[in-house]
């Protein structure tokens, strides 16, 4: 079977560890993720809950704190093939590069990971940005 890699990265001004707590604090998580529940352990299983309704579930394959979460995750319905995501952090002088790379089985499925990850980093950036105004 044929597998498509999408990598997409964006650089938030924020440090690492303020964008380990989006990723990983079910608050924050659900700010840009829509997440109903996510265990971030390795083997932890997820439920999230797509803008359109869809469901996936998910399973934590790695988690590195403020460095890298990995995840398997596929539609409840069976709509679609599941796909692996890795989330990687690297602080930059202005803040921290995140990038995400997701490998999908399919074409279709392939776009689809391309455009909602766009939608994504867009939720992240307004999650980390709320999350610092109410900390002052």
């Amino acid at each position: 079977m044929d597998e498509t890699r999408i990598t997409r990265s964006v650089e938030l001004d924020a440090s690492a560890d303020e964008v380990w707590r989006a990723l990983t604090e079910p608050a924050l998580l659900a700010d840009w993720l829509d997440v109903v529940e996510l265990d971030v352990r390795p083997g932890g299983d997820g439920l999230i809950v797509e803008p359109d309704g869809a469901v996936r579930r998910a399973r934590v394959d790695d988690v590195q704190p403020a460095r890298r979460l990995a995840l398997c995750w596929w539609p409840e319905d069976g709509s679609g093939p599941a796909s692996t995501v890795e989330l990687e952090l690297e602080e930059t002088p202005t803040g921290t590069r995140v990038v995400v790379t997701e490998t999908v089985a399919s074409a279709p499925a392939a776009a689809r990971a391309h455009a909602r990850w766009a939608g994504r980093f867009l939720l992240l950036g307004c999650c980390l940005v709320r999350a610092a105004v109410s900390c002052r």
